[in-house]
């Protein structure tokens, strides 16, 4: 029993939209199997969208299908195949800039064996968003300061680099002009400290690439000499 309820829990919960289109096509078929009368369908075709030129990226989320008005004779509505099917889109984009892509019947590619005719794509239209890759070397600015003790300071701190080279697309890595390096996150007790920080990328920047991906930072905490009282030569 426990075998036959997973079955049907997993019969109506994966790959519904699939099955929904099946139970359509199988109703739609139900009277008339072999029938030549002429009906309609909504089917949903893969889509995969391409941008030209070197390193060159779509940024937003594009659909994965839609879908195709097909009209065709019964039979060969039954004989609709999703693998054998698809929509291929290739756009020419620039760094940051947005397109408005027509999709038409024209562009959907299927057997040639396969006697049907699509009369509309829902959505016929999408939105894509193009950029382009880039590089360049930024500094890395310090923030915060090494956790120590009451009564010391650090000397001699170094930071190793001092740069860093990025990469991400150009809306992301353009405003870009330096990174921060907290310092904070270090404590050193007395004496030498040698660590090393990994460079925290913002969670908003999705595309950035940092190498190194993290910077060796070097120093020394030492006393601080308390103060000389007034009048005291020695």
């Amino acid at each position: 029993m426990a075998g036959i309820a997973a079955w049907l829990r997993d019969f109506f919960t994966q790959n519904l939209g699939y099955k929904l289109v099946a139970l359509a096509l199988a109703l739609l078929l139900w009277f008339d199997v072999t029938s030549d009368k002429t009906a309609v369908i909504d089917y949903p075709v893969p889509l995969s969208v391409a941008v030209e030129g070197e390193d060159m990226i779509i940024t937003n989320d594009v659909p994965r299908e839609v879908d195709i008005r097909f009209s065709g004779t019964g039979k060969d509505l039954l004989r609709l195949d999703r693998d054998r099917l698809a929509i291929r889109k290739e756009v020419r984009g620039g760094e940051n800039d947005t397109l408005q892509i027509d999709i038409g019947v024209q562009d959907v590619q299927r057997p040639a064996d396969l006697n049907l005719v699509p009369t509309a794509v829902i959505p016929n239209r999408i939105t894509v968003v193009t950029d382009r890759f880039i590089e360049k070397t930024v500094p890395l600015v310090t923030t915060g300061e090494v956790e120590i003790g009451p009564g010391r300071r650090v000397a001699g701190l170094e930071v190793e680099p001092r740069s860093v080279r990025i990469r991400g697309v150009t809306a992301e890595i353009g405003p870009i002009g330096s990174l921060e390096l907290d310092l904070s996150q270090i404590q050193a007790g007395d004496g030498s400290f040698d660590e090393r920080l990994e460079i925290a990328i913002p969670e908003d920047l999705r595309t950035l690439e940092v190498s190194p991906d993290s910077v060796r930072i070097r120093g020394r905490v030492v006393a601080v000499p308390p103060p000389q009282a007034a009048g005291d030569s020695s």
